[in-house]
């Protein structure tokens, strides 16, 4: 279980990443619930998961079903997002 990060960017990015991991990194539109985000996570701060979950609705990277979400999916752009990532954080 991965501790949440006190920087809003790296929460982000672990919740964007959690998302994937537990969609089994299955093209979109493949749902999860925010419960199983939270638990991947390790927070008791579903406050911040869902303030996260709506900055990455905002930005196109996740879809959400309800308010306060109960399940997320990825986007293409979400999808995309985390690969540049994972490029950048490969050895050269």
């Amino acid at each position: 279980m991965a501790a949440p990060s006190p920087n809003p960017a790296q929460f982000l990015s672990s919740l964007l990443t959690a998302v994937h991991d537990l969609t089994g990194r299955r093209p979109p539109p493949t749902w999860t619930h925010v419960d199983k985000v939270q638990t991947k996570l390790g927070t008791a701060n579903r406050d911040a998961i869902d303030a996260a979950i709506r900055v990455a609705v905002a930005r196109g990277w996740l879809r959400a079903d309800g308010d306060p979400p109960s399940s997320v999916t990825m986007t293409v752009d979400g999808i995309k997002l985390i690969a540049r990532g994972e490029e950048g954080a490969k050895p050269k």
